[in-house]
Formats: C-alpha cells, structure tokens, sequence
C-alpha cells in the first residue's frame, strides 16, 4: 500500500475542492448558473485533481495510472462531492456540474497523453 505522503498535493487539492464546493453559496458572489463561471471553476479544479493524482501516481509508481481505476476514483469524487451538496442548505445536486467536473478531468488526461506521447517522439528523435 503506498503511502499517504506520496499523493499529498492530490488530498490538499480534494480537500481545496471540498471546501470550495461545499461553503454557503451566501459567501461566493451570485453568478450565471448555466454555462457561466460556476461552471468553468468545476472544470478546471477536476483537471487539476486528476492532473495532480496522474503525475503523483507516475513518480511514485514509474508509469501511469490504469485507466478503470483512475476513472473508478475521480468518478466517485466527482459523485462524492456533488452528493455531499444535498447536506447543505445553500447547495445542490447537479448533473450539469458533474458533466464539467467529468469533461475537466478528461481534458487532464487528454493533456498529459499528449504531453507523454510528444516526450516520447522528441526522445527518439534524439
């Protein structure tokens, strides 16, 4: 079992999740509820969770991350975190928010495929 310590940034980012999406929705100023900056903010703090476990994973481990656990584990934080809204009283369950926090840890994965795949090419041209 790997350590705690090796996935920290990972747990300080859930963590930094967790208390964006979880405190009174009174403390953040009213913004557009659609396709507004509600949701740009879920996709980028599930890219940065995902990225941050991916690249934690790969220098603890020396490769990446299988695909069905990765997806397994940002999938039920996503769910998680959107779940743990219903106990608020100024927050809500929302799918529309889920499909950002999924889109923004696919584009994390997609960045760092390519990001691998381009190192490789430029490795062999040298």
């Amino acid at each position: 079992m790997k350590k705690i310590a090796d996935y920290k940034f990972t747990i300080l980012v859930a963590i930094a999740i967790l208390v964006a999406l979880l405190i009174p929705s009174r403390v953040i100023p009213k913004v557009r509820t659609f396709i507004g900056i509600d949701k740009v903010v879920h996709f980028f703090l599930f890219f940065s969770f995902t990225l941050s476990y991916v690249l934690e994973f790969r220098r603890t481990n020396r490769r990446s991350p299988g695909f069905l656990s990765s997806f397994l584990l940002v999938g039920f934080f996503i769910v998680g975190s959107e779940t743990l809204q219903l106990f608020t009283s100024s927050r809500h369950f929302e799918l529309m928010d889920m499909a950002f926090d999924g889109g923004g840890a696919a584009a994390a994965c997609i960045a760092i495929l390519a990001f691998l795949k381009m190192r490789k090419g430029t490795k062999k041209a040298g």
